[in-house]
């Protein structure tokens, strides 16, 4: 290029930056004393701009682009990179007034209160190949450097209004290199770029013993764009080899103090942290397109944050957005008509934020924080699609996203102070790996390894306050994403994704009190879900090929820890985690073609944990509200053909946990300790069905879930009032349709081994004393169905083979559930009523009991000889008269007016048509004088009428059992069974009615009474 072409060019930039921006021109070779304080106003913008080893290829001839290296600024403008300077460089109007105010009596003017604001965009196009009707070949080595000091030092302490700062850092590079574009031509690249561009620093301040001063609001922003190794051809030949790597940062932390100070010491640091790229993609349209790249970037923003507010009004509190995540569409090849192959490798950092310090200590509205990190990796990779056309892909992806940090402070003895508000959305979204073809070929493949985080650990306290050391926080942790599918219309595809990936969403909340009020409460609701559709494959007059493997861990909050000992609606703990995972892979469709799919998953998945607080000398303290959701929603290993040839395999590891234990305690306490809990476990099973239609289709499948929503609660309260209570509802749900094989005019065969565990919280436990303490309540409530191998066939085969093992532990497992103690005594095992008040049972079939009247002395005399002794073994009935009889226990004296040997003048039962006279004068002579262990039980006093025709037989005492047919069933109430199977020795022991009991509710022929233990 011609000379005077040249600097003509660079005119033009340089003059029409100073138009633009309007300001002066400062050079970088300029003194700069490192110790002067900070402009009260410093606003700078500037656009390096590298420009080289660019080629344009025209019909005419092949230039070569001019070379620019030049910044456009509102400070500077130079042609060489600026060093590291010790202080901002302010704009050169700003500095003029500031230099003058100095030494007069305004030079105190601005209290060392600063707004700096820089933004900078550099830019580097290199080594890019463009060619229209005509070849070019480009090949560049290429590196550009920036950097900008944004360090503020400047103090606010005893001073009014004084020390606060509004900075603004900001960088944003952009990269274009090594693409290469061709139309109605030949386009080649070979490039090597580096962009390494920083800004930032720290900030120090302070407000301590000041009033509205030491204030921080800073955002940090590095947010990179990178455009590299692309292809992209029309008509022609594109073909990029590139290697791009970008560095952003725009750190910096932040320290100042609000201590014994008013409105003071707060800071709200903005980390941003994104990065942007298209990179490596080949795009054909009636040409070829091809793409080898490999590129890196990384980002930085933010760092930790320090303050103080103790003791002070609304000072040292911080809040803190950050975001960080790259966001990129890397290896993508797209053809129609054409020919395109993208193969690359990307490996990506983002990190926005960092760990926050304050405590508001003796303060009112201090050391509070507020964070929102979000973590939002999202990537489009190693895509194939082609209309008419061949699109292959091979891609590589290593991506780490991480936002925010743990949270320290504390709000000892004051009020509104030390609390934390939390809400950090982790995600990772990805479409990878997938191939989709219209009447070509199209082959998508991935290896995906990408960790996202947000947040940390939580701690603060609430001792001796009001208002203060509560934590409320939303995590939430999801994998939406796409891919190793493969879907084609008359053509071939296929899709092949390996991936790893681990999100996790803050950390453990912990908050103490000692004497607080409404203090070091914790309500969290921890969201873990999975919404993932991968090795699916489709087709129509089709191949469709897919193998492909997962293995996810979603993790969404952590264990809550707190206590409330001392105080007054404090150390409670509202807890909702659910874990829902939604999950489709392994599963092929086709009509008319071959499909072959393979699949393997891993996932874990968790949502809060264990819940741990206690409410010791507390009123409504260490409470615990538990609500844990988890379901395992899986559709694997489904086999769909009409015409065609279908084979599905997948192996299945599911892990889906909601919630923990309990534990509280509320010794000396008053409405504390109390555990109240909802358990719903869901866990519908749909793996391994397939279906033919003048076909063969084929699954075999693998699969392991375990579901568990809630565990074990456990809690005391001793000398406590309404205290120590847990009441819980356990459901457990368990639907399946899995193994089944339909074939019309074809053949389907399943192959499936399923099993599958659903828990529903655990076992209770709760000891103490004191009014309405210490009680227990459980409502079960547990379903199952299944329709399982199951073949249907219309003129074909269906063939299912397999295993299943499902099991389900609903509640406590140990033991007789208390919640049906509420009511009165069992029926036989396996009925499930009560009997009402007016209710008796009949007796049919049992010829030695009699039945509708009551026995005469001398029939009870008779029946003596007929009882069994204890030791004959369970189950085994002797006959008639063959055994010695037991002497009868007497009766129990527990809350009974009965006379032992006595007459009957004491009762006066409201027993109607009942001769109970001549029963116990028939029975008196049988009865020992003293009340032995197991002795009846004694009637109720209020014991209704009964008005039916039925009269109740003789009170038959401890094994006083009259022969029973062994092999006839006997009818109780309604309901058929055999009475004297499956009976333990304990089972028939007789135990004492509680006073004022309901109606009774069980008569059993071997077991009169079911002992009772506990009652709410």
């Amino acid at each position: 290029m011609q000379t005077w072409a040249k600097r003509g060019l660079q005119t033009a930039f340089v003059t029409g930056g100073l138009l633009m921006l309007g300001t002066g021109i400062a050079s970088a070779q300029e003194n700069v004393d490192p110790d002067a304080a900070p402009p009260a106003v410093d606003v700078a913008a500037s656009v390096p701009l590298k420009a080289d080893q660019n080629k344009l290829g025209t019909p005419v001839k092949e230039l070569t682009v001019p070379k620019i290296d030049r910044t456009i600024s509102t400070d500077r403008a130079t042609s060489a990179v600026p060093t590291r300077t010790a202080a901002p460089v302010a704009n050169p109007l700003i500095r003029q007034a500031g230099e003058r105010l100095q030494g007069t009596a305004l030079q105190n003017l601005v209290r060392g209160n600063t707004v700096q604001a820089h933004v900078d965009v550099p830019i580097n196009i290199c080594g890019n190949a463009i060619a229209v009707l005509a070849n070019t070949e480009a090949a560049g080595d290429c590196t550009q450097e920036t950097h900008r000091d944004g360090t503020i030092v400047t103090d606010g302490a005893g001073q009014a209004l004084a020390g606060n700062v509004v900075a603004v850092n900001h960088i944003l590079p952009v990269q274009i290199t090594g693409n290469a574009i061709a139309a109605g031509g030949n386009a080649a690249t070979s490039t090597d770029a580096s962009q390494v561009s920083t800004t930032g620093g720290p900030i120090t301040t302070s407000g301590e013993k000041g009033a509205v001063s030491g204030n921080v609001v800073s955002e940090y922003g590095a947010t990179p764009v990178q455009i590299t190794g692309n292809g992209v051809g029309a008509a022609g030949i594109a073909a990029a080899k590139s290697a791009a790597d970008t560095f952003a940062s725009s750190e910096g932390d932040i320290r100042t103090s609000g201590k014994n100070s008013s409105i003071s010491g707060n800071a709200v640091p903005i980390p941003l942290a994104p990065l942007f790229e298209v990179n490596g993609n080949a795009v054909g349209g009636a040409a070829n397109a091809a793409t080898d790249s490999v590129q890196s970037g990384t980002a930085y923003a933010g760092g930790t944050t320090h303050t103080n507010g103790d003791p002070s009004t609304l000072a040292g509190n911080i809040v803190e957005p950050a975001l960080a995540g790259p966001i990129t569409v890397d290896d993508n090849a797209a053809a129609a008509g054409a020919n395109s192959t993208a193969v690359s490798k990307t490996t990506n950092e983002s990190t926005a934020g960092g760990e926050k310090v304050t405590r508001g200590d003796g303060s009112t509205g201090s050391g509070n924080v507020a964070v929102a990190p979000i973590s939002l990796p999202v990537a489009a990779g190693g895509n194939g699609g082609s209309l008419v056309g061949n699109a292959l892909t091979d891609h590589s992806n290593d991506a780490t996203s991480t936002a925010g940090g743990p949270t320290y402070t504390l709000g000892n003895d004051s009020v509104l102070s030390g609390n934390i508000a939390d809400v950090p959305p982790a995600t990772a979204t990805d479409v990878c790996g997938n191939g989709a073809t219209l009447v070509g070929q199209a082959a998508g493949t991935c290896e995906n390894d990408v960790k996202s985080t947000t947040g940390g650990y939580q701690g603060t306290f609430g001792d001796n306050s009001t208002g203060s050391g509560n934590i409320v926080q939303t995590p939430l942790a999801a994998t939406p994403e796409v891919y190793g599918l493969a879907a084609a219309a008359a053509g071939n595809a296929a899709g092949s994704a390996d991936e790893v990936k681990d999100v996790r969403s803050s950390g453990k909340p912990n908050t103490i009190d000692d004497r607080g009020t409404v203090s070091s409460n914790i309500v969290t609701a921890p969201t873990a879900i999975a919404p993932q559709v991968f090795a699916v494959t489709a087709g129509v007059v089709g191949n469709t090929v897919s193998d492909s493997s997962n293995d996810t861990s979603v993790t969404a909050g952590q264990a809550p820890l707190a206590s409330g000992k001392k105080g007054s609606v404090a150390g409670n703990i509202v807890q909702v985690p659910t874990s829902t995972p939604a999950q489709v892979f392994g599963d092929g469709a086709t009509l008319v073609g071959n499909n072959d799919t393979k699949a393997a998953n891993a996932t874990d998945m968790l949502a809060g944990g264990d819940a741990k607080t206690d409410g010791d000398q507390g009123s409504i303290a260490g409470n615990v509200v538990s609500a844990p959701v988890a379901t395992g929603t899986q559709v694997l290993g489904w086999s769909v053909g009409g015409g065609s040839n279908v084979n599905s395999a997948a192996t299945n590891d599911l892990d889906s946990v909601a919630g923990g234990d309990v534990v509280s305690s509320a010794d000396g306490g008053s409405v504390s300790g109390n555990l109240i809990g909802a358990q719903p476990a869901v866990s519908p099973l749909l793996p391994g069905n397939t279906v033919s239609a003048a076909g063969i289709t084929n699954s075999d499948v693998v699969s392991d879930t375990n579901v568990v929503s809630g565990a074990d609660s456990t809690t005391h309260a001793e000398d406590a009032s309404v205290s120590g209570n847990l009441i819980h509802v356990p459901a457990n749900a368990l639907a399946g349709v899995y193994a089944d094989a339909v074939a019309a005019a074809g053949n389907a065969t399943t192959a499936t081994d399923e099993t599958s565990n659903t828990v529903a919280g655990g076992n209770m436990v709760t000891e103490g004393s004191g009014p309405l303490t210490a009680r227990e309540m459980t409502v079960p409530v547990e379903a199952a169905a299944n329709v399982a191998r199951i073949p249907v066939e219309v003129l074909g085969q269906a063939t299912t083979t397999g295993t299943s093992l499902d099991t389900q532990s609903t509640g406590e497992q140990e033991g007789t559930l208390r919640a049906t103690q509420l009511k009165g005594i069992h029926l036989p095992k396996g009925v499930d009523s009560l009997m009402k008040a007016d209710e008796v049972p009949a007796f049919h079939g049992i010829d030695q009991l009699p039945v509708n009247t009551l026995p005469s002395p001398s029939g009870l005399t008779a029946l003596a000889g007929q009882l069994p002794t204890p030791e004959l073994p369970v189950g085994q009935l002797p006959a008639a008269g063959q055994l010695p009889t037991p002497e009868l226990p007497a009766l129990a004296q527990e809350r009974s007016n009965l006379p032992l040997n006595g007459g009957t003048a004491g009762i006066t039962p409201n027993v109607q048509g009942l001769p109970l006279g001549q029963v116990l004068a028939a029975a008196q002579g049988l009865l020992p004088g003293a009340a032995a262990e197991r002795s009846l039980p004694s009637l109720p006093f209020t014991a209704p009428a009964l008005p039916v025709p039925v009269q109740l037989p003789a009170l038959p005492t401890e094994r006083s059992l009259p022969a029973l047919p062994l092999d006839g069933p006997a009818s109780i109430s309604g309901l058929n069974l055999n009475p004297t199977q499956g009976l333990a020795p304990q089972e028939r022991a007789l135990p004492q009615l509680p006073l004022n009991a309901p109606a009774l509710a069980m008569i059993d022929p071997a077991n009169v009474f079911e002992r009772v233990t506990g009652s709410l």
